[in-house]
């Protein structure tokens, strides 16, 4: 089984909202060797699972030529490894199998997306908190992290790791189990949920009703709320198709909203940032290194330091929707209404 957020444990008492996400630039691929002509030959198509990830719009790669980037696949390599995957069935006989990790550069790879017009989804994402009610026709339950039923939790997870979607499951403890019932999720009680979500502070809420149809069929009813906003679509087909195509289809959606295509000679936007709250040494540095990992920002000065306020110039790519878009899911600094200038944004840092 993959593995299970199991982590999730330490996130109980602590804010969460978007998430950092390992392993981006890499992907592992099945193989029967290790020699280097099978590697070469399916470098392409581990570089194609990855570009996805980085990109995160579907649509995106279907209007683009890729070629340019997919003939540079063996130089993009920056490692190689072999790993034994262990797949856990019902029976306990699927043995282990021999499979390729191939990591690309990202420096390269994000350029090389940059000059066909892709856009790039910085390593900070959303990350989503999944209510799932099922009703197989014998038994209607809320699914949790250490649920069994149908392997959901494990098909979830790596729908959601081949697309760098951070996204974890309920405890579904006594104190899940008393917030949120069955029917709180199908009947798609949003402000019951939002108040059992506090404990996870997820930047997504995301909530699913799997319906299971006989022979193996399902739809599945996809409730999103992504700050503060509503977006709905469904899905069908066996379990696994079903719940895979629910979390493409999420991941698309966020990935618009989160990224945009920049070109390396488009000019810089020159914004003044006023941010308030910003009480000590520890307040200012973390405001600085903030700022200075997020996407699309190319530079970062101070201005002026006075009393609880932070005055500082970035660069910025793009459109300054998208950033704060992003601004919004981090939690780190908060829009204050009003009073904002055509190129002066005002904020506030959050505890």
């Amino acid at each position: 089984m993959h593995r299970l957020f199991i982590v999730l444990i330490s996130l109980l008492a602590t804010e969460s909202f978007a998430a950092e996400v390992a392993n981006l630039y890499q992907s592992p691929v099945p193989v029967v060797s290790q020699s280097e002509q099978e590697r070469q030959q399916l470098a392409p198509q581990v570089l194609r699972q990855v570009i996805l990830k980085v990109v995160g719009d579907r649509s995106a790669l279907d209007v683009t030529d890729l070629s340019p980037v997919m003939n540079q696949a063996n130089s993009l390599v920056q490692q190689f490894q072999y790993e034994r995957i262990n797949e856990i069935t019902d029976d306990a006989t699927q043995p282990d199998r021999l499979a390729l990790v191939l990591k690309f550069n990202e420096e390269s790879l994000n350029q090389s997306l940059t000059n066909i017009g892709l856009p790039i989804w910085s390593k900070s994402r959303p990350d989503v908190l999944i209510w799932l009610a099922l009703d197989d026709g014998q038994q209607r339950a809320v699914i949790g992290a250490e649920s069994t039923e149908y392997h959901i939790p494990s098909i979830l997870t790596s729908a959601a790791e081949q697309r760098g979607l951070p996204l974890f499951m309920p405890v579904m403890d006594l104190q899940d189990q008393t917030q949120v019932r069955f029917a709180d999720v199908w009947g798609d009680f949003s402000d019951s949920i939002n108040l059992a979500s506090q404990r996870y502070a997820p930047a997504v809420t995301l909530i699913a009703r799997v319906s299971m149809q006989g022979e193996g069929s399902s739809q599945i009813h996809w409730h999103a709320l992504i700050n503060g906003q509503s977006e709905n679509w469904q899905s069908r087909g066996d379990i696994e198709t079903a719940l895979n195509a629910g979390i493409e289809e999420l991941t698309d959606r966020l990935a618009r909203r989160f990224t945009q295509v920049v070109s390396s000679n488009q000019y810089d936007k020159q914004l003044a940032l006023q941010i308030t709250n910003v009480k000590d040494y520890a307040d200012f540095s973390r405001v600085m290194q903030y700022l200075s990992k997020l996407q699309y920002v190319s530079k970062v000065e101070l201005e002026s330091l006075a009393g609880e306020q932070v005055d500082v110039d970035i660069s910025l790519k793009g459109d300054v929707a998208v950033f704060n878009q992003t601004l919004k899911i981090d939690h780190v600094l908060f829009e204050s209404t009003g009073g904002n200038e055509a190129n002066t944004l005002r904020y506030r840092l959050m505890p």
